[in-house]
Formats: structure tokens, sequence, C-alpha cells
């Protein structure tokens, strides 16, 4: 008891700012993207450390000491390291935003219109006739990252009877898609293609989620897994060429 009330004392007096230190900086940024994270919950289950019993006994807490010197930077990279881990063990999903699109439209450009939302993972909210006019007034959900260059395509597709879209900030929405999927199945395999010389990294096809994590470290400057597989690498092939 005296030795588990020494290293409780311990804790609180010298470490507990480290502890907080380090629970922000572990959730500054998800291992991702290096983006913030939210929705997580983080429980310190418990703390050990090393304690040297001393020859003497008085029978007090000062029997017993640390065994290794402990500084708060110890403190802070474990505990930022076992939450950055921790949340790599679990199911993780991106958030994105959304944008709220508001537009005017002929009933011949419906069609058209329709089409570039649904390639663009668009959702249709309400459509309603504008008394007076043939027009339809269309209010749809966007995400964010599918907004660039809406109006162009809209105008392209629809021969200029689409106004241009009015975009505000919506809502934020997991991104409900697996990054780190990989076919297992015999159907999956035949669907998606087989790995090769690549352990269990995604194979990225199709994967909305991986691509928009590949093209944001990209643009960080971090560490991205290869697209491009290279079976055999060492050999090379000489193309002839026609003169």
């Amino acid at each position: 008891l005296l030795k588990d009330s020494k290293t409780l004392r311990i804790w609180k007096d010298e470490f507990r700012g480290s502890l907080v230190g380090g629970f922000q900086s572990g959730c500054a940024a998800g291992p991702l993207c290096e983006e913030p994270i939210r929705g997580i919950v983080v429980v310190l289950e418990g703390i050990e450390m090393a304690m040297h019993e001393r020859r003497k006994k008085t029978g007090t807490e000062e029997d017993y000491n640390i065994a290794h010197p402990i500084t708060g930077g110890m403190v802070i990279a474990a505990l930022k390291t076992g939450i950055r881990t921790a949340l790599l063990t679990r199911p993780v999903r991106l958030m994105e935003g959304h944008l709220k699109l508001t537009l005017h439209s002929s009933l011949s450009a419906l069609g058209p219109l329709y089409d570039v939302l649904s390639k663009r993972r668009g959702r249709v909210i309400s459509d309603a006739m504008v008394e007076g006019t043939d027009l339809i007034s269309i209010e749809a959900t966007l995400p964010q990252s599918e907004s660039f260059g809406l109006t162009s395509e809209l105008m392209k597709k629809s021969s200029g009877q689409v106004t241009a879209p009015e975009l505000v900030f919506s809502h934020w929405e997991v991104l409900d898609e697996d990054p780190f999927w990989i076919p297992t199945s015999l159907e999956e395999r035949e669907d998606y293609g087989e790995i090769v010389l690549n352990g269990d990294i995604s194979t990225g096809i199709a994967n909305t989620a991986l691509r928009f994590i590949r093209l944001i470290r990209e643009r960080k400057g971090l560490i991205v897994d290869s697209h491009k597989i290279v079976v055999a690498a060492e050999k090379q092939r000489t193309l002839a060429r026609k003169k």
C-alpha cells in the first residue's frame, strides 16, 4: 500500500501536467492525414512505474523511490504514441464537409444535372416548380471536395440551361468507407484483383477514402504508400525503335 500511494503521489505531483500535454498532443491530429480528430474517448486504464525499495526501512512512503529517472517529455511522447497507435487499432473513418447547393434548371436539363450530381456523390434534397415559370428550383448537398469545377461542368452538360449554383457550407458527414479495406473472399479477389508483393495494403480500387488520404498526405509532404506495384522491378525491358 505504501508503494502504491507513493507512486500515485509522484504521478499527481510531477507528471499530471505532462499527462495533459500528451493527451493534447496525441489528439491534436490523427495518424491518417494529420488533421483534427473528433468523436473519440481516451481511457487511461492504469499506470505502471518501476519503484526501488531502500534497504533501511522506516515504514513510510520514503522507503520507495523511482528506479529510473522519468522526465515529462518521456511521458508526453509515450502517451502521444499510445493514443495514435490505439486509433489505428479501431475502425477509422474520414469526415468531409458538405455544401448546400441551390440552383434553377429547365425540364430538359434535369437529366444531365442529376447525372453530374450523382457522379460527384451529391444528394438532391428537394425540387419544386417556380411559380409563373418553367424552371425547377433544386436544393442538394454535395461533398466539398467534389465542388471544384462544378459550375463549368453543369453549363457544359446542360448547354447553359442551368443557373450557376449557389454553394453554402452545410454540415460535416462521416465518409462511411474503410480506407484499409482489402479483398479477401474469392468473389472480391475476382472483382478487384489480387494484391501482389504489397503486404496488406489496400488496393485503392474505387476507394474514395484512401484516395483522399493519399492526396492529402502528398500535399503535406508526408509518406505515401505507392499506388503502383512493379513486379520484378530489377528486370529491364528495351523497346526497339523503328528508324
